[in-house]
């Protein structure tokens, strides 16, 4: 009984230094839809491949060191609405002896100092390559089931999704674990960012160095030329994979925006191992009110059997923070139109076409 009132006690304690704490964020998504899919699958929840894709939950903060210098911090834990489990941004993320993850904070944990000369973050967090990827289909607007699977379309467009060799950092969707990134201060409006990963870490209190495969280092470049964003961005895993993206948007009126972006992906081992793949998309986004908004996204690439996405979705603002959207993918060549596979394609040229259609909720705070 002591024992319990003293942690409820120490409980308290915390909850309130948290509570007045300054500079300290709480924020999150929570997103699902009622999805139906021709490939197997049948009518289903899916509560991690919606359009935030996924759910998640996260703590940031900061603190003025003075100086101009600043330290920083970010906690982000991805939720299946399906079950509770925690999972992150391209896959599930298992405690098992092949992927050791599964603990709370599987998308980002981080610490760094920024100031003048730009910002040093370090531990797990978003490959920078994802970023001109997520701009090329549509600044983010669109469903999660066309932007993450436009990039597996390109070959498992994240180095981070190819597993082959992976030990103990087990790459998980498009999250680098053990990585530095280092992001400049604003040159003419030009930002450049930079990632790399360490050779060894600390796992279960003992030091663990990672396979070569494991190393992985990734570089962009963004800003703008006129009224033209461009990104520009390279990667590259060793002895698995590495590629290139470009991307661009461009606003065609006040309610009418397009984005277009190509993906160079050479795979050396692994899935699609052997190949070159180039995949190309463009995607309109366009407000009909201040509350509606239609998008269509389209992609494909250079193989034999020509895969290609398409989706067409729909999305009604509540209020500033709530959404319903409905969206359709189509998948042929056999790309997998549904996220709930993650995307995945197979190269069979004879594949059927695979269609999913969604409808669902979102809500940020």
């Amino acid at each position: 009984m002591k024992k319990t009132q003293v942690a409820l006690a120490a409980l308290a304690l915390v909850a309130s230094t948290a509570a007045l704490a300054d500079g300290v964020t709480i924020y999150g998504a929570v997103d699902a839809a009622a999805a139906h899919s021709n490939n197997g699958k049948g009518t289903y929840l899916d509560g991690t491949g919606s359009w935030t894709a996924p759910t998640h939950l996260g703590f940031k903060g900061s603190e003025d060191l003075g100086g101009g210098m600043k330290a920083s911090f970010q906690l982000e834990a991805g939720v299946s609405l399906n079950n509770g489990a925690a999972v992150s941004g391209g896959s599930a993320s298992p405690a098992n002896g092949t992927r050791p993850f599964g603990g709370l904070f599987t998308r980002i944990s981080t610490v760094g100092l920024s100031g003048e000369f730009g910002a040093l973050t370090v531990g797990q967090q978003l490959s920078p390559y994802i970023v001109p990827n997520v701009v090329g289909a549509g600044a983010g607007m669109g469903p999660g089931s066309f932007f993450v699977n436009r990039m597996i379309l390109s070959g498992y467009g994240a180095a981070a999704v190819n597993m082959a060799g992976s030990t103990d950092w087990g790459y998980d969707g498009f999250f680098i674990p053990n990585s530095i990134n280092y992001t400049s201060p604003s040159l003419n409006g030009w930002t450049v960012n930079a990632m790399t990963t360490t050779k060894a870490g600390s796992k279960d209190g003992t030091i663990s160095t990672a396979a070569d495969t494991e190393s992985y280092q990734a570089y962009t470049l963004g800003g703008a030329v006129g009224s033209i964003g461009v990104m520009a961005g390279y990667q590259t895993r060793k002895n698995v994979n590495s590629s290139y993206t470009l991307a661009a948007t461009l606003p065609l009126s006040s309610d009418l925006s397009f984005a277009a972006s190509y993906i160079s992906n050479d795979e050396t081992k692994g899935y699609g191992s052997g190949y070159k793949i180039g995949s190309t998309s463009v995607f309109f986004n366009y407000r009909l009110s201040d509350a509606l908004s239609t998008q269509l996204g389209y992609a494909r690439n250079d193989l034999a059997n020509e895969m290609s996405l398409t989706s067409v979705s729909m999305k009604y603002d509540l209020s500033k923070r709530t959404f319903t959207y409905a969206s359709y993918g189509r998948g042929t060549g056999g790309a997998d139109a549904a996220f709930a596979n993650r995307g995945g394609f197979t190269f069979n040229k004879g594949a059927s076409d695979t269609t999913n259609f969604a409808v669902g909720v979102g809500h940020s705070f």
